[in-house]
């Protein structure tokens, strides 16, 4: 058994065991061997996590093709669940490092050609249709793979095994843009034969093409041989290749994201390699730092054709370019700062227009499908390829995203929200978070759905399949309401993106409900979802208040309220259940650690002869203490050295700077409020150390040489010019070998060390009592400051979440950190109240 396996097999009996499933080992070391084989996975199981992924990703959509795909894999539920519910992490990074994996190695196309069909499953265009055809794909797989393997029917180079799992891995991959027709028509129900597929996928690939053109038809041919078994030996033609290849290069482009409010054309640039999670609740993003480029006139939603010239039209002008450079910033700072009066933000009176016609046209049987697109276009923030994907089901065992109809024939809407990082089976105290949300439909738009669905009880909601017809019905619907009524400025964008201008202008509520309720990654929701971890009735009361708010606009606007609720309030489960993040403790978790990191420094104290072993333990203590407290009161990331030094820490105006997660131009440190308790125990930290220095000088005088710079930096500091000072935060921030204020005393042999804090450090502390993630902090803090309501500019501000065009310490920003200190202060002295924090003070004389 590799190491590896070997990891996985122990976790998974661990989470047996933990769940008191009564599953033995010798039955999950054979299922897990089954499943190995099954698939036909390399030894080293490298990349294993895409095939958990990959299943998380089919369910979210479709819970019947994830139900398939399981079962043709063989993949119990059990070892799903044990790896997806519960993060997966060995000490042995190059183990963890294999097992997210997502890239192939060398020879794996040729020698485990369907494995690569699943690990590279996470770059697939995933519809509830695409889905269909990628279960459709793995259970014919299996029955003809002996034909597969046949080498009479193999090429000169490759075997039709590799041909059929190559050209579905491409066929399916979200830059083959061209085939989103295919994919979204293909099969016509999840129970069409091999065969039938084979004739659906063959009339594509025979049909005169007029959408678009197909560089890469040839998939569709070889799909089609292999969904209908028909593959014959292969003819050897020999071509005549030029000796100098003559075609342009083709680059990769880069990832990007769409920048909220910004034109269609601006995109801000991400990383294209994902970091692995980590067990102390960092989601990939979060890792990064600040991403403040952006790339403009570039279209991101068509692959370019591989004939096509680079544009020749760069401006080598270097005042053209500082002015396109200029421009660009400029519109990414106008898509932050939207208000009321925007053009892009639907108004009072286009709404009360709209909302009129909606219903007037919803009783016309002609109008109605265009009716209810443009509804969920407003109410759910869906493109009209994201509504088509959504389903009408009334069986909660065969969930699917779209509209749950319960049995008392009241409306629900069901997503899926999962995090990348999950917690260890291991730890304790942690929230339960809950992986399925549902959401009430308002009672008009359901009865407007029943109508159009007619005799049909399930499947899509929308009877169109084009999704370039629907989008055309929906533009000239728009346009004729808008020339009617002399306003031009109705459109698709408008309405999908209204709840994010609505949001960006009124801040209103948090934008993370919006992204817990109906699956939309708001680009503003992409990093702070991480954190966030709300109650589900939270949840709903807030989407209520957003409702009530857009309806009192429209009503202030036409003097008479509107005759549909566009939002009802009323909860699904019951009972509290809680959504988001993995990582956020309890309360009962959070009392447990601050009063065992009270104990161990009451239990540390020295005697009155202050020995050195009685002043190192104490010390230790009394640092855990207040490290703890400054990760829950700041929002401080799991970091080494967090506040690398006291000049950071401004305690007369309730202050400190932070960079936790920075780039070479800083762009990303921020300023952040710290309330009272933490301002008290800090200052008394700083006593503590001065007069741990005068107990220890004699004895380390090395040491105590360090801790004079520690105590006494401002006067250093404060009198460097800005270059000086510049290049001094560059050598101190987040620096595992400067130290810093937070440290540990060891025993090397004779001596006595002392070395920066480290996460894992603060973590094994008071680990017989409690183990806490060393983040639980920054996660306890967003979620709780949601929970208090405030402003959501305020909880960026505290937790830093700021995005590309946001830069709250440049010069022309409108931001007042002492006037946003002194709205959250005493909210966080509120939280640390309830929470139990108090300040300690050191016997250290």
């Amino acid at each position: 058994m590799t190491t590896l396996k070997q990891h996985l097999y122990d976790h998974i009996c661990h989470y047996c065991d933990h769940q008191m499933l009564g599953i033995e080992n010798d039955e999950v070391l054979e299922d897990l061997e089954e499943l190995t084989e099954r698939i036909f996975a390399p030894e080293t199981l490298g990349g294993f996590r895409q095939l958990v992924r990959m299943i998380a990703n089919v369910r979210s959509i479709s819970s019947h093709s994830a139900d398939s795909i399981m079962k043709d894999l063989h993949f119990p539920k059990y070892i799903f669940d044990a790896l997806h519910n519960y993060g997966f992490e060995v000490d042995d990074k190059s183990i963890n490092k294999e097992y997210h994996r997502n890239s192939y190695q060398k020879g794996w196309c040729s020698e485990y050609p369907f494995y690569v069909v699943l690990l590279k499953s996470y770059n697939y265009k995933l519809t509830t249709k695409s889905c269909e055809l990628f279960a459709a794909f793995i259970k014919h797989y299996y029955s003809v793979l002996d034909t597969l393997r046949d080498e009479d029917l193999a090429r000169e180079s490759t075997t039709r095994e590799e041909d059929a799992c190559a050209n579905f891995r491409l066929f399916m991959q979200n830059n083959a843009t061209e085939f989103n027709y295919v994919r979204e028509n293909v099969p016509n129900t999840a129970f069409d034969t091999p065969m039938s597929i084979a004739t659906q996928l063959e009339q594509y690939h025979v049909a005169k093409w007029k959408r678009q053109y197909l560089p890469n038809r040839g998939y569709l041919r070889i799909l089609s041989h292999f969904f209908s078994n028909d593959w014959k030996p292969s003819k050897h033609i020999a071509r005549k290749h030029p000796k100098l290849d003559r075609s342009p290069k083709r680059y990769i482009d880069p990832l990007a994201i769409p920048i909220l409010g910004a034109p269609d054309d601006i995109f801000a640039l991400i990383p294209d390699a994902p970091l692995i999670p980590n067990s102390d609740g960092l989601d990939e993003d979060d890792q990064y730092p600040l991403q403040t480029f952006v790339v403009n006139n570039r279209d991101f939603n068509t692959k370019r054709d591989k004939t096509e010239l680079l544009d020749t039209a760069i401006p080598f002008n270097k005042h053209i370019q500082a002015r396109t450079a200029v421009d660009v910033t400029a519109s990414v700072r106008r898509s932050h700062n939207m208000g009321l009066q925007n053009t892009q933000l639907l108004m009072p009176k286009e709404l009360n227009l709209l909302i009129a016609k909606l219903i007037k046209s919803g009783n016309q049987s002609s109008n109605i499908e265009t009716t209810i697109v443009i509804w969920l276009m407003m109410l759910l923030s869906k493109s009209v390829e994201e509504i088509q994907s959504l389903v009408v089901f009334t069986d909660l065992t065969k969930k699917q995203q779209g509209l749950y109809i319960d049995k008392s024939g009241q409306g629900w809407w069901f997503f899926y929200v999962s995090h990348t990082a999950k917690a260890k089976i291991d730890i304790v105290g942690l929230r339960e978070a809950k992986e399925e949300v549902f959401t009430s439909c308002p009672d008009f738009l359901l009865k407007m759905i029943l109508v159009n669905m007619g005799c049909r009880s399930i499947g899509p909601i929308l009877n169109e399949k084009d999704s370039q017809a629907i989008n055309n019905m929906v533009v000239q619907k728009l346009k004729k309401l808008s020339d009617g009524h002399g306003s031009g400025r109705l459109s698709v964008r408008r309405l999908v993106n209204f709840m994010s201008y609505y949001l960006n202008s009124t801040d209103i509520i948090d934008p993370i409900y919006i992204d817990y309720s109906y699956a939309v990654n708001m680009y503003t929701t992409r990093v702070a979802r991480s954190y966030a971890n709300v109650s589900d009735h939270q949840r709903s009361r807030q989407l209520h208040k957003l409702w009530q708010s857009v309806e009192q606009d429209i009503a202030t606007y036409s003097g008479q309220a509107l005759s549909i609720s566009l939002f009802e309030l009323r909860n699904f489960y019951q009972a509290e259940q809680f959504i988001g993040s993995s990582f956020t403790p309890k309360k009962t978790a959070v009392a447990t650690l601050i009063d065992s990191l009270t104990q161990r420094v009451e239990a540390s104290k020295p005697s009155i002869h202050h020995r050195l072993v009685d002043i190192i333990e104490y010390h230790n203590a009394f640092t855990a203490y207040t490290a703890w407290m400054l990760l829950f009161g700041t929002g401080y990331r799991a970091a080494w050295n967090p506040l690398p030094t006291f000049a950071l820490f401004m305690p007369s105006l309730n202050l400190m700077g932070i960079s936790d997660k920075d780039d070479s131009d800083f762009s990303h440190s921020r300023i952040v409020a710290v309330p009272n308790v933490l301002t008290t125990q800090l200052k008394e930290f700083k006593r503590h150390l001065s007069c741990l220095r005068s107990l220890l000088r004699v004895l380390m005088p090395k040491i105590c040489s360090t801790i004079d710079s520690i105590v006494d930096v401002d006067q250093h500091v404060l009198n460097f010019n800005h270059s000086q000072a510049s290049q001094w935060y560059k050598v101190i921030r987040n620096s595992r070998k400067e130290q810093g204020p937070f440290f540990f005393f060891h025993k090397q042999g004779t001596s006595v060390v002392a070395k920066n804090l480290s996460p894992s450090e603060l973590v094994n502390f008071c680990q017989k009592e409690i183990v806490l993630p060393s983040n639980a902090g920054r996660h306890w803090l967003k979620s709780n400051l949601l929970g208090k309501n405030i402003a959501p500019e305020l909880i960026n501000f505290q937790m830093g979440h700021w995005q590309a065009g946001e830069v709250p310490l440049g010069h022309y920003s409108a931001l007042s950190h002492i006037e946003a200190i002194n709205d959250i202060v005493p909210v966080l002295d509120e939280l640390f109240k309830e929470a139990g924090w108090l300040p300690l003070k050191s016997v250290i004389l």
